[in-house]
C-alpha cells in the first residue's frame, strides 16, 4: 500500500511532506552531537556583529578541514581519504533537499537547521532506508527571527542545502540519540544531471564533472575492503 501511495504521489500530484518541527529532546541531542557551546561560554547571538543586511550573527565552518595524507603500503592516498569519509557512515545516499526548519540552541548560542531529504539512490544503509523514503539531516547554521531581530549563522562556503537540489550525502547518527536526525559525516556533494559538482573545492578526491555512477562504484569498492571493516 505504501508503494502504491508513493507512486500516486509521484505520478498524479505532488505530495506535501512537512519537515519535522524541533522539540526540546531533538534539539538537545543535536547540540550534544555537534558540540554546540559545550562549556556554556558563548555569548547570546543577539549581541553578535551585524551582516551587511543588518542580520546579527556569525560565520561558521560546519566540518573540519581535510587532513594531509601519507599513503600507507599498498594503499593509495585517495583510498585512505575515501575510507575516512565513508567507512563510518551509517547512511550514504543521493537525495533531494526539501523544506528546512531552523531553531535557536540553548542560551541563544547558535542556530541549527533541520532539512528533509527525499532519498533518490542508496549506496549504504544500516537503518534499512530505501529510495523514495525521507531522512532528516541537521547542520550547524541557519536563520531565524527572534524578538523581531533576524539572526543568522552562515557557512563560510555558502548554504550547503538548496531546496530542490540533489546531493550526495554521507551521514551519521549517534547510537544514544533519542532523535531520528542524521548528521553530515563529510561535505555534501551537489549532483546535477548525473554528474558531480563539488562547488566548495574541498572534494579533491573526486573531479568536478565526474559521473555520479563512477563515484558510487569507487565508494562501494572501498567500503567492501578490509580497511572499511566495522
Amino acid at each position: 500500500m505504501k508503494r502504491i501511495l508513493a507512486l500516486l504521489c509521484a505520478t498524479v500530484m505532488p505530495c506535501a511532506f512537512a519537515v519535522p518541527a524541533w522539540d526540546k529532546t531533538s534539539l538537545e541531542a543535536a547540540e550534544k552531537y555537534l558540540r554546540v557551546n559545550p562549556n556554556g561560554a558563548a555569548s547570546d547571538i543577539h549581541q553578535a556583529d551585524q551582516f551587511p543586511d543588518g542580520a546579527r550573527g556569525f560565520y561558521v565552518e560546519n566540518l573540519p578541514p581535510l587532513r594531509a595524507y601519507t599513503p600507507e603500503a599498498g594503499k593509495s592516498a585517495k583510498d585512505q581519504m575515501l575510507a575516512q569519509s565513508f567507512c563510518g557512515a551509517h547512511l550514504i545516499v543521493l537525495a533531494k533537499a526539501g523544506d528546512s526548519v531552523a531553531a535557536l540552541t540553548s542560551r541563544n548560542a547558535s542556530i541549527l537547521t533541520r532539512t528533509e531529504f527525499e532519498i533518490v539512490d542508496v549506496v549504504k544503509s544500516r537503518s534499512g532506508l530505501q529510495a523514495g523514503q525521507r531522512v532528516s539531516v541537521v547542520r550547524l547554521g541557519g536563520e531565524v527571527v527572534d524578538q523581531g531581530v533576524k539572526l543568522r549563522v552562515a557557512d563560510e562556503r555558502g548554504d550547503p542545502y538548496i531546496q530542490g537540489q540533489t546531493y550526495f550525502l554521507a551521514l551519521a547518527r549517534p547510537k544514544d540519540s533519542a532523535s531520528q536526525d542524521f548528521f553530515m559525516r563529510s561535505d555534501p556533494v551537489p549532483v546535477r544531471a548525473g554528474r558531480i559538482d563539488p562547488g566548495s573545492g574541498r572534494w579533491e578526491k573526486f573531479l568536478s564533472g565526474e559521473k555520479y555512477t563512477s563515484m558510487k562504484q569507487e565508494i562501494l569498492r572501498v567500503s567492501r575492503s578490509k580497511q572499511c571493516a566495522e
